[in-house]
């Protein structure tokens, strides 16, 4: 290993960066793209359907504008958000921009009681979940702050209505904050006739100008928005998976559903929940709240170990700032050689420009983050120890029944013993593609797909860059899986992975469709196929 040896330039680990109302202007989010944002995360939560319709016209024209510039199609992923099983306080008394300080070692009534839902107070919150009083006494919540942090509420005693608590962590609130009840299993109340509809007899109209009330209308607007994936907040238990697949129903069932790991009761069912999911999200912070901070990074590994073991894509949060200390850089390093497929950023900045230009100094801090956040990747994807990844690939060794995985294992041993510079596949569904980032290459994948969906999606894997092709099909499959190979070639060639003399591995089908992944090639760039390096 060279300590001063450089990197490969193509980013194999995704950057997942939230686009809200602050950020939603085309030529900001085409910015944030140049600076390696891969998968755009929507939060619809009290948003209306007008705001959220404007986010994806100035996501799409971001895109637009960039792939312009490149000159081929650039996938960008969109996984939004959905309505979990939250607990919201209600109403402060003032109205809803009045705010409140609940006093550190203070003691503070929360309540079922509907006549105080509009008129909280310091001394009293409505709380909007039916099953409150069945909480213990010892029992912690955590409430959402307005100031740095969760405010800590400890159960000091439980009435007919109501429970008191002492204040073990003060803070400020607003109205219609989110409650966490830690170490217990959060209830839905029953669903009504409208909950119970799935998107297929559902028409999405956004003449509302209501925030999204129902999960199903966040789902269903989704669908209607050509969304790539959802994510499901405080993911327990495998039904909260099934629920969502229930109403995404046959309308949306080619939508990924992640499932979101922030609670103790989440991480002792991570089992069930990856085996129902199509991934999983892993939300350190609050999971911090529920967890003692020095296990967390035990489950961390253990998620990680466990999503690369069965080849689905996981997703970590991560927090950087503008200084990017030593300890941030360590810890995006650890999440990309521990299998981390993409990092969701939490970007923190306090500059003192801030104050003076807030627009000029989050555009510039949030590129100058993510930047820094892919080359961190870059160098920890390049001291990755690949053959103790590869040492477990027997353990995907197929039968002869599923030849898919077979082929796909033996082209990622061959990459490895040729020093391959890159694998080309030609996919319609991403399976083959996905198969190939299980095995983690040491060298980027380029998958050429006719299925725009599909490129996008394959965001979430690691290693894997698709290619949206979309040239008139040739009658012959011959003609066109070569006309896709050199599509594949000159993307490579744009993005400088392959120079004349580099070995490179094609992995294709004999016939169109899914299922017929049968062949594998080794061959070497020519100069004709490759840009003069000079």
């Amino acid at each position: 290993m060279n300590i001063h040896e450089n990197p490969i330039e193509e980013l194999q680990t995704g950057l997942m960066c939230e686009i809200g109302m602050n950020n939603r202007e085309p030529a900001v989010i085409q910015r944030l793209i140049a600076s390696g944002m891969t998968v755009a995360r929507l939060n619809l939560r009290d948003l209306e359907p007008d705001a959220c319709a404007q986010l994806i016209q100035s996501i799409r024209q971001a895109v637009y504008n960039y792939s312009a510039e490149l000159e081929f199609v650039y996938p960008l992923a969109l996984i939004v958000d959905v309505r979990g099983p939250d607990i919201i306080t209600g109403d402060l008394k003032g109205g809803p921009r009045t705010i409140i300080d609940l006093i550190q070692n203070e003691s503070i009534r929360l309540t079922t009681d509907g006549s105080w839902r509009e008129c909280g107070t310091s001394d009293c919150l409505f709380v909007g979940y039916d099953h409150l009083t069945e909480l213990q006494q010892g029992d912690i919540l955590y409430i959402d702050s307005l100031s740095s942090g969760k405010i800590k509420l400890i159960v000091s005693e439980v009435g007919d209505d109501s429970i008191e608590c002492f204040i073990a962590v003060g803070g400020t609130i607003g109205s219609k904050m989110t409650v966490r009840i830690s170490k217990v299993p959060t209830e839905l109340a029953p669903l009504d006739r409208k909950e119970r509809q799935s998107i297929d007899s559902m028409v999405y109209s956004d003449t509302s100008q209501q925030a999204f009330e129902y999960m199903e209308d966040q789902i269903a607007w989704a669908v209607a928005s050509d969304i790539d994936a959802v994510l499901v907040p405080n993911s327990q238990t495998v039904q909260d998976i099934r629920h969502v697949r229930d109403i995404l129903s046959e309308r949306g069932k080619h939508i990924l559903v992640f499932a979101c790991i922030d609670s103790v009761i989440g991480l002792d069912n991570i089992d069930d929940l990856l085996s129902e999911s199509d991934g999983i999200y892993l939300d350190r912070c609050i999971l911090s709240t529920d967890l003692p901070v020095e296990k967390v990074f035990i489950a961390q590994k253990v998620i990680l170990a466990k999503c690369n073991e069965v080849g689905k894509p996981c997703i970590c949060k991560a927090v950087i700032n503008e200084q990017i200390p030593t300890l941030c850089v360590t810890d995006i390093a650890n999440l990309v050689l521990d299998g981390a497929d993409t990092l969701s950023l939490e970007l923190h900045y306090d500059s003192p420009l801030k104050k003076f230009s807030p627009a000029f100094d989050a555009v510039r801090m949030a590129e100058h983050c993510l930047a820094a956040a892919a080359v961190i990747c870059r160098q920890a994807e390049r001291v990755t120890w690949h053959p103790k990844i590869y040492g477990n690939i027997e353990l995907m060794q197929s039968p002869l029944e599923e030849p898919t995985k077979s082929i796909c294992v033996s082209a990622v041993e061959l990459a490895m013993r040729s020093q391959a510079v890159v694998i080309i596949c030609l996919t319609n569904s991403g399976r083959t593609a996905k198969i190939l980032s299980h095995a983690k290459p040491t060298c980027p994948i380029v998958a050429v797909t006719r299925a725009c969906h599909t490129a996008r999606q394959l965001r979430f894997w690691r290693g894997v860059r698709a290619m949206h092709y979309f040239e008139v099909a040739k009658s012959s499959w011959i003609v066109e899986a070569d006309a896709r190979i050199h599509a594949a070639l000159d993307y490579c060639k744009a993005k400088r992975l392959l120079r004349a003399g580099d070995p490179y591995v094609i992995v294709t089908g004999s016939r169109r469709g899914v299922g017929y992944c049968d062949a594998i090639r080794l061959l070497y760039a020519s100069a004709r196929e490759t840009v003069l390096v000079e």
